[in-house]
């Protein structure tokens, strides 16, 4: 039994199949495999095993034999035998635990399938195909009443025919002319065959409720077509004549509506799509579809195959010198490849088909690749998705089959002389028919980030493994190659680069992604719509192409590609790699799939704008030189260099000696580096595509996080460029060395930070105004932020053991600090702070400095032996209660204070060391929670331990290296987070040490301590009034400090948030037009819900500056000149961290916070809103001490109400000289 269990496992190690039909097991628990050679299933089994019992032991037996056992054993209980699990159990066994990760997953897996594939009922599919029968009927058999001609015409003849029927022909461009030599006369198909995915049942559901696509392929008549049909897209004038004439058929007789589309634009790909008539589609909502019809060149067809090779010439192009009139040609391999394509369907339906009876789980496998590569754009939709996908439907089979199968390896005839740039490698080692579907799909996706397309063509075993062209001519082209059966289409040709380094980066990311056993990895892997750009891409260009015009255009290309447009979407993604090179790992280009068109329009609507995604290299992205050839280099390359970047190439020499072309990308300030790549992409756009609308996202995010435009603080700041978190670091290690050179009786072993400044996730970068410059700052600016640290002395037996002495000590120790430090005489000031009601045993002391460039620190000394007396004064079953409550206080303090607040700032500064983009993204999170007026909810901690859980969850997408991407995906994770039913699993401690490129995971063997615990907590506190959220990480599996114990938020402030977040994200999900994201309307919130809102005074607001929206007339004209001598008295106050909203809030919840809840935006908001508790609003039975305000209630008598007014006018008093007006909302 041990062996079979090794023998299953070991094969799947190795990627080989197991048939569990043939596997045996004898009569000692060991696995046999039959050979090869038998082809009976489980009847010649069943008969082998009876012929050979001598050979096999009989189950039978040796259930006797152990009955037996326990007869003789008289003491011994009767026991039923365990029968031994057959192999079958065992596969599934082995598939659970190590190929799903979870029973959870596979179930899932399984439900899925017949959820996105088509339903098969008779009642459904009946109709449909009897409309396919009508229609086969109707195309074979009735031409006579139709405007078709009867007799060959002239082309445009017959399209000015058609089209005075309302029915335009959709000719290729450029259309035929008058002088044409050839005629057109319809004559009924010669076949029709159902191919694609319908045909071959691997159909999925598509996106944005797009129907399904029964494709049928209809043959045009060999009469019609001539061997040199092949030229100057005659054969696909042809074509349109002939889907005009179809349609001008059908349209009287079927009473149907007709649809001209083009798949990417490409007048040469139009097909006509036919919605069924209700009764061949009894119920749309379960089984909708169109029929597409797909004209395509019949097997004997008299066009020479080898005019579809890459290498032909199949175009013409005039041109005129010298007063002559010659013709030039190239090799054409777009057109030729979409000639072969229509030499193909039925082939490629035979080739599908032919795999789905091979593998036996081909089907599926294709239909989960596929449900995957439509979840990220990889396909049709009605949203932006990846340039290149929209017709590949069958490559997602071809590739499953490849790997199946293996590829072909061909070889090289030699005719060609140009070098070869890349070669395919050596033959891939086929992963075998016999897989699960899982398999094959897990084996898909590690080809698919694997593989580099660029270096390695794949040409896929076709029937005789030979080619009918030579292999050289592909490699040779600039596109990625990827054979069919045929051996003679490029399934890849129209995919740019881009888009599939975006596929290679996406696979890989899923496989990372499903090797961890989380809960949400099948969601994230085949249910989320991952299409969001916001949320996707780093940058985000939004690119118009009105008047778009190649710089450098190729005749050639355009009549290949078939339109200047395709030609210069082609263009801009070559171009776009070779101006941003190594900063990006992915440069997609997105736009919504063609649309259907009525018949009377030819010409598909131009794409006026696209979508430019681009996913950075953390390391190389923001870079400020890009070097070029040097001085000596060749005179080509040097000219070269020069003519792709114009004006911003110039020589310059280097530190290390070197004298090279460059371009320099020079910035004001550091945050500005982030536009880098988007500015090299508008200079190469403009450049050579004389695009000037660009419309980038991103730096209306980043108005959030910066200083408003007029601030003092960037008048007065003592910072260069409006400050920095580089000079509140340097500050602090200034303050640290100072401290350390005092002589002090004991030695300053460390200085934690404590203080969002210092960790890099304040919501606005340090920006200090000098003590000196206050006077001349306006009150509305005035507002000193104080960094908290911890001094942590060596151990000493001299401390008390006396909680109240310690505090004692430490004001002592204080003293002496802030003596040392006045002493300097450098204008550092120094004051000893007392907190408002604190305990005597409390920690309620803290030394303020403010040094001369206005960085302030508040310091506290940290004991260790404070824990363990508060610890042994809570167990003392003899203490009074109110004495047990203060020292329960006392040590909650202690462990904010002194344990997890600098734990916490040392994980969250490793994060930001680890990712580039965790600083903006949660600095922009948080000014969203504060512009929501959640400011007093939920604290600074929580919120970037969310947003570490952004950057370390597994998660099948790229970790942001942008604000505005981190902070969409934050967005998009509130409002889907179940926090009543999922705890958040943060990977916080695992992290330490590791690079930023391995993927980080919560320890399987914690999980399940992390769920039972969360379990526990919600059956003791099923109102969850100790907080609604449950965030765990390694360390702290029951939950970390800052959301339990009535420190996260409540129930109802987290649906609140959850409701918030959920509008965010839809706003920023929604489809609009360029530039119509009004970033400000994420941080804009709506006061209408609240029953009265408090108006401060803004002048008198010390943060109010610190408001994005503030207004500027507060505080213009009140500032005094730098350079002003103010006369002082040198003894002024400086009030540091002071915040009269703050305080008074905290006043309002602490007097009134069983009657109202209190809403306000602590970076400079200027409203205060409140909502009654529903509770109190009820009128009740008069009794003293009710708890608040009441008066009689008019309607009932010995009743009273809450008494809104005398509330809000003692509001109104507390804050005198505060409140502007108070606005009562509700009665």
């Amino acid at each position: 039994m041990v062996r079979l269990k090794k023998k299953l496992k070991q094969d799947y190690v190795d990627g080989s199949s197991i048939d569990t039909r043939n596997a045996r097991i004898d009569g000692n628990g060991n696995g046999m495999e039959s050979s090869e050679g038998e082809g009976e299933e489980e009847d010649q089994f069943s008969q082998n095993s009876h012929e050979s019992s001598s050979d096999v032991g009989d189950l039978d037996n040796i259930e006797e034999e152990s009955q037996k056992e326990t007869q003789n054993d008289t003491k011994a209980p009767f026991q039923p035998p365990k029968q031994l699990p057959t192999a079958q159990e065992l596969r599934a066994i082995f598939e659970a635990s190590e190929l799903y990760k979870s029973n959870a997953f596979k179930l899932q897996m399984e439900n899925l399938l017949p959820s996105i594939a088509p339903k098969t009922s008779k009642t459904l599919r009946g109709p449909l195909d009897a409309f396919l029968l009508r229609l086969h009927d109707q195309l074979l058999h009735s031409t006579k009443k139709s405007v078709v001609p009867k007799a060959a015409q002239h082309p445009l003849e017959v399209a000015e025919a058609l089209g005075s029927h309302g029915i335009r022909t959709p000719f290729p461009t450029p259309p035929p002319t008058k002088d044409a030599k050839w005629t057109f006369k319809y004559e009924p198909p010669t076949s029709m065959t159902l191919i694609g995915s319908w045909a071959n049942n691997t159909s999925v559901k598509h996106k944005d409720d797009i129907p399904f696509s029964v494709d049928l392929a209809v043959g045009v008549p060999q009469d019609l077509l001539q061997e040199r049909d092949y030229l100057n897209d005659r054969y696909f004038h042809k074509r349109a004549l002939y889907l005009a004439c179809i349609a001008s058929i059908l349209s009287p007789l079927l009473k149907v509506e007709m649809w001209y589309d083009s798949p990417m634009n490409d007048l040469r790909q139009t097909i006509l799509v036919i919605s069924p008539p209700d009764d061949a589609l009894p119920n749309r909502s379960k089984l909708n579809v169109v029929v597409r019809i797909v004209p395509s060149l019949p097997s004997d067809s008299p066009i020479p195959l080898s005019r579809s090779s890459p290498s032909s010439s199949n175009l013409r192009l005039a041109t005129q010198l010298d007063s002559q009139s010659s013709t030039i040609s190239k090799a054409t391999p777009h057109y030729n490849n979409l000639l072969a394509k229509s030499m193909t369907p039925t082939s490629d339906l035979l080739a599908l088909h032919n795999f789905s009876s091979t593998i036996p789980n081909f089907i599926p496998a294709v239909q989960l690749l596929r449900v995957w590569a439509n979840q990220r754009g990889f396909g049709r939709g009605q949203r932006s998705c990846v340039r290149g996908f929209e017709l590949l439907g069958m490559w997602w089979g071809y590739v499953i089959a490849m790997l199946a199968e293996g590829d072909f390896h061909p070889p090289s005839t030699g005719n060609s002389s140009a070098p070869l740039k890349r070669k395919p490698k050596s033959k891939r080692r086929a992963l075998g028919k016999g897989l699960s579907s899982y398999q094959l799909f897990r084996g898909a996706l590690d080809f698919l980030a694997h593989h580099d397309f660029r270096d390695e063509p794949i040409f896929m075993k076709g029937v005789h493994e030979s080619h009918k062209f030579d292999p050289e001519p592909w490699i040779s082209t600039r596109t990625p190659v990827f054979l069919d059966p045929s051996l003679t289409v490029n399934l890849l040709e129209s995919i740019p680069y881009g888009s599939l380094d975006l596929l290679r980066i996406e696979a890989g990311l899923t496989l990372q992604s499903l090797e961890t056993a989380s809960t949400d990895t099948f969601t994230s892997t085949f249910l989320r719509d991952l299409r969001i750009s916001q949320a996707r891409f780093d940058v985000v260009l939004r690119v118009n192409l009105t008047g778009a015009k190649a710089r450098r255009e190729d005749a050639f290309d355009v009549l290949d590609t078939g339109s200047a447009l395709n030609t210069i979407l082609k263009s801009i993604d070559h171009t776009l790699h070779r101006a941003l090179g190594n900063r990006a790992v992915a440069i997609a280009l997105l736009h919504q799939s063609s649309s259907l068109r009525p018949l009377s329009s030819p010409v598909p609507t131009l794409i006026h704008s696209v979508e430019l995604g681009l996913v950075l290299n953390p390391e190389q992205a923001f870079r400020l030189i890009d070097r070029g050839p040097a001085v000596d280099a060749d005179a080509a390359s040097v000219a070269d260099f020069r003519d792709f970047w114009g004006e911003k190439a110039e020589l310059r020499r280097f530190t290390d000696g070197a004298i090279v072309e460059c371009v320099a990308w020079e910035v004001e300030s550091p945050h500005e580096r982030i536009y880098i790549p988007s500015r090299i992409v508008r200079h190469v756009l403009a450049r050579h595509f004389s695009i000037q609308t660009v419309t980038e996202v991103q730096p209306s995010y980043d108005t959030f996080v910066l200083p408003h435009p007029s601030a003092p603080s960037k008048r007065f700041s003592s910072i260069e460029k409006g400050g920095g978190y580089k000079s509140a670091m340097q500050a602090f290690d200034g303050l640290v060395k100072r401290i350390k050179g005092m002589e002090l009786p004991l030695s300053l072993v460390a200085c934690l930070p404590c203080a969002e400044e210092l960790r890099y996730t304040s919501v606005l970068a340090p920006s200090p105004i000098p003590v000196s410059r206050l006077a001349s700052t306006p009150e509305c600016a005035r507002y000193t932020a104080t960094y908290d640290a911890i001094l942590q002395f060596e151990k000493s037996a001299r401390w008390p053991d006396d909680l109240g002495a310690i505090q004692k000590v430490k004001l002592a120790w204080f003293e002496t600090v802030a003596q040392n430090i006045l002493a300097g005489n450098d204008g550092s000031k120094a004051s000893i702070a007392l907190d408002s009601f604190a305990s005597p045993i409390e920690d309620g002391a803290s030394l303020e400095v403010a040094l001369p460039s206005g960085f302030a620190f508040r310091l506290r000394i940290y004991h260790d032996r404070e824990r363990t007396l508060l610890e042994r004064l809570i167990e003392d079953k003899t203490l009074p209660p109110f004495q047990k409550a203060e020292a329960e206080r006392a040590l909650s303090i202690h462990l904010q204070r002194f344990i997890h607040g600098p734990a916490h700032h040392s994980s969250i500064s490793n994060i930001h060391h680890r990712h580039i983009g965790f600083s903006a993204a949660v600095r922009l999170i948080k000014r969203w929670f504060s512009s929501h007026l959640l400011s007093n909810f939920v604290s600074s901690e929580l919120i970037e331990l969310i947003s570490a859980y952004i950057f370390l969850r597994p998660d099948p997408q790229v970790k942001p290296n942008i604000g505005s991407a981190g902070f969409a995906r934050t967005m998009a994770f509130l409002a889907d987070w179940d926090w009543r039913r999922e705890p958040l699993l943060i990977p916080l401690h695992s992290m330490a040490g590791v690079d930023a490129s391995v993927h980080v995971q919560f320890p399987t063997g914690k999980i399940e301590g992390v769920n039972t615990a969360f379990k526990e907590r919600r059956a003791i506190d099923p109102g969850m009034s100790s907080g609604a959220w449950h965030i765990a990480t390694e360390e702290e599996p029951t939950g970390v400090f800052w959301c339990i114990d009535g420190r996260g938020p409540t129930p109802m402030i987290a649906d609140r948030i959850k409701t918030l977040a959920k509008a965010s994200w839809t706003h920023i999900s929604s489809e609009m037009e360029p530039g119509a994201l009004s970033v400000k309307a994420l941080f804009s919130h709506p006061l209408t819900d609240y029953d009265f809102i408090i108006h401060l005074h803004p002048n008198v607001l010390p943060r109010y500056s610190q408001n994005p929206f503030a207004d500027d007339s507060v505080w213009s004209g009140k500032t005094k000149p730098i350079n002003l001598q103010i006369t002082t008295t040198g003894e002024e106050e400086i009030l540091l961290d002071y915040d009269p909203a703050r305080e008074f809030v905290n006043d309002l919840q602490r007097i009134y916070g069983d009657t109202v809840l209190f809403f306000y935006d602590k970076m400079g908001g200027t409203v205060i809103a409140g909502s009654w508790n529903p509770l109190v609003r009820q009128p009740k039975a008069f009794r003293a001490l009710l708890g608040y305000s009441s008066r009689a209630d008019g309607q009932k008598k010995g009743q009273v109400s809450l008494n809104v007014d005398a509330i809000l006018g003692e509001i109104a008093r507390m804050g005198q000289g505060l409140i502007k007006e108070i606005v009562k909302q509700s009665s």
